[in-house]
This record gives structure tokens, sequence and C-alpha cells, in this order.
């Protein structure tokens, strides 16, 4: 045996050191979509928001369809059908959104006159709002709920603005208006908009809260279980990403008392 050979129980010792040192990296390898989803977002004011919300570093399957938010020069963003929601403040433990009109954010004359909706397959709105109806183009005399406020350049024509803010849709006078638009806002600013006209900016900026459920519960089982939640695109349902594979339900066999 030369002299430079080591032992066997050398050897055995050095093969067993090698094997442990790479268990770990073994066991540490995850599921791609587990690591990715684990990841938040954060833009401008809005930040660390996670399920069912996604968007630019968080792939459509961390999150629900219909969730998808924008980040455009530090603003946070969610279309509904035609409109542009500016996003100002995400309440995960509410499950409450708070938006305002992008179009209506510098002012009261948009290129576009277009009513507010909202995608009610997921979204509902919250309480203690009121619906300001601006009226575009009326030959309508002034009351106590109905102030002429400003003119507007709309596509290059010039038309009066002026606001509501009790239900007057019903009267037909106001149906030869060129463009009605109503956009929830707070009962607070509503009220103030009665006393004080220039306060209508304050009212639109303040925008409207939005309530939203999706699979609550079952998220809040899968990340009990060290899970991230997201979507199963294929079968159009919630999914737990596990470090290892997607589960239905949650990453740990349930303990008793679970249910």
């Amino acid at each position: 045996m030369s002299s430079h050979s080591l032992p066997i129980s050398s050897l055995l010792a050095l093969f067993f050191l090698v094997v442990l040192t790479r268990v770990p990296t073994i066991l540490s390898v995850d599921d791609p979509r587990y690591s990715i989803c684990r990841g938040t977002l954060t833009c401008g004011s809005v930040s660390n928001i996670s399920y069912p919300f996604w968007g630019w570093n968080r792939p459509s399957y961390c999150g629900q369809t219909g969730f998808e938010l924008r980040c455009e020069n530090d603003i946070t963003e969610i279309m509904m059908n035609e409109n542009t929601l500016r996003v100002l403040d995400i309440d995960p433990e509410r499950q409450i959104l708070k938006v305002a009109r992008e179009d209506y954010w510098n002012g009261y004359c948009p290129s576009k006159l277009i009513n507010t909706s909202i995608n009610y397959d997921h979204f509902n709105y919250g309480l203690n709002l009121r619906n300001l109806t601006l009226f575009y183009g009326c030959y309508s005399p002034i009351t106590p709920t109905f102030s002429v406020f400003t003119n507007c350049t709309i596509n290059s024509t010039l038309t009066d603005m002026s606001y509501a803010t009790r239900n007057m849709l019903s009267d037909p006078r106001y149906s030869i208006c060129r463009g009605i638009v109503v956009v929830p806002v707070y009962d607070a600013a509503a009220q103030d908009l009665e006393v004080n006209l220039m306060t209508m900016q304050a009212a639109l900026r303040g925008g409207f809260e939005l309530q939203w459920e999706a699979d609550n519960d079952k998220c809040r089982r899968c990340r009990d279980s060290d899970g991230v939640c997201g979507f199963n695109e294929t079968s159009n349902s919630f999914t737990c990403f596990c470090s290892d594979k997607p589960s239905e339900t949650t990453c740990l066999p349930p303990t008793e008392g679970t249910f």
C-alpha cells in the first residue's frame, strides 16, 4: 500500500461528507412558481402587494384574472372595462381597493366621456359612497342640486359642465345633454361639494373604495401551510404553490383540528 493512500475509514468518511454536503442542495430545489410568486408588487406609494394581484414582476399565474396591476411612471393602475383607475391604496386584510378615475385626476374635461364601470365578477362598491353626476352640454336651469361649474373643450368642442350630487338622471330635462358621466365619491366629499364648488377636484382625487373577494379562505389556509397563493390557468381555479409542487389546498397534510 502506498504511503499516500488513505485508510478505508477515511475514504468512507470523505464519501459521506460529500453526500451530506449535497443533500441540502438537492432538497432546496423549489418549484420556480413558488419562488416567483413569493415576490410582491411595489409601485410608487403602493407596496408589498400579492395575491390576487399580479403584474410586471408577478406573472399571471400569481394572481387572478381581473386583478392585473400596471405601473406607469410610479403610478399603480388597474383597468376595468374602459376605465383606467389609479390605485391609491390596497388593504389586503379588509380586501379593499381604493381607486380614482385616472382621466379625472387632473381636471374635469376628459378627452372621452366614459361612465364609471367596474368588474362585478370580482369587485363591489364600498360603503359611504355617493354618485357625483357630471353633465356636459346641457340646457338646464340652476337648482340647489345642479350647478353650472365650468366650460370644457372636448374634442375641439366647447361645452359647459355641470354637476349634481343627488340622483337626477330620471329628470327628462337632462336627456338632451351631450354627455353624462357618473363618478362615485365619498359621501363626505359630496356634502362638501354642495356648499363649496371649489372642492370638485378634491372629491374626484379622493376616489372611492371597491371591495373584493378572491378565494380568501383558501389563500389563508395555503399561507398557513407555508404555501404561496396562485392560480391554475388551465383549470381556471385557485392553486397553492409549494416548494416542491403545486397543491389544490395546502402544502402540509392537515393536522388534527384543522378544517
